[in-house]
């Protein structure tokens, strides 16, 4: 018997020691180098030591960092730039977008594609160019089929160190702070701001154009109208401080 004060960070340690293979995901068909079966723009530039698996697409005039896994059926697009020691997951695709050091993008996951604009006329709905960037800093790990929309105007960034979820829709314009927690199926609308160390858990939904403070925790299905200020602890729909939102539990109970 090992008693330790931290059971869960002791074990933590001794299985990334133990299975440091599970710590990113490798290459599907357990070889490297650039594979036969892809097709790589002749503009692209490619560090040595990138693997590159079967019908993936790089696009004219990407750059690919030392190290990084690009899965098979991935889509890398025009003058976007993915950092080193990355793993991007098969059928994903990626434009308009830097993308940092050690970040892992898990399979189906779309990001920098249009965000959701129109405006609405006496002719119908009016498209509103998307024009900005998804940047992605270092560290950042986004799970299976999560969605990142590139900028309307401004980029879209997602900080560094932030762990997203499967199922998470990121809209344009969003700033998520550094060493976030996002959990599946939460909904950020355009133009939201995150602030560092901040969780929002499952199903969340943010209208737009909020701010969410320094380390706020959001609970599961709350549904968020307003700012939340740093370090609030908000649940419900609408959402309000959990203090007052278990109260009204009880009274209606």
């Amino acid at each position: 018997v090992l008693i330790v004060k931290n059971p869960y960070a002791s074990f933590v340690s001794v299985a990334h020691a133990l299975f440091p293979e599970a710590l990113r995901p490798s290459s599907l068909f357990e070889a490297g180098g650039i594979s036969a079966e892809a097709t790589v723009h002749p503009t692209a530039r490619l560090e040595n030591g990138v693997t590159i698996e079967a019908g993936a697409v790089i696009g004219p005039r990407a750059e690919i960092g030392a190290g990084t896994v690009i899965g098979p059926l991935v889509a890398i697009g025009p003058d976007t730039r993915i950092g080193r020691d990355c793993t991007v997951g098969a059928g994903s695709v990626i434009t308009h977008a830097l993308v940092g050091d050690r970040v892992i993008v898990h399979s189906g996951c779309r990001i920098g594609q249009d965000g959701f604009g129109y405006q609405p006329g006496p002719k119908g709905l009016r498209k509103v160019p998307q024009v900005g960037r998804v940047i992605v800093q270092d560290d950042v790990e986004i799970g299976a089929n999560s969605t990142v929309d590139r900028g309307g105007m401004r980029d879209t960034v997602i900080g560094e160190g932030s762990k997203i979820d499967n199922l998470v829709q990121i809209a344009h314009n969003v700033v998520i702070g550094r060493h976030c927690i996002i959990v599946s199926q939460t909904g950020i609308s355009g133009s939201v701001t995150v602030g560092d160390r901040a969780m929002l858990g499952g199903q969340v939904g943010l209208a737009d154009n909020l701010t969410i403070g320094e380390g706020a925790q959001l609970a599961a299905k709350a549904g968020v109208m307003t700012d939340v200020p740093a370090g609030g602890r908000w649940g419900g729909a609408p959402a309000q401080p959990l203090r007052e939102f278990f109260r009204l539990q009880v009274a209606l109970q």
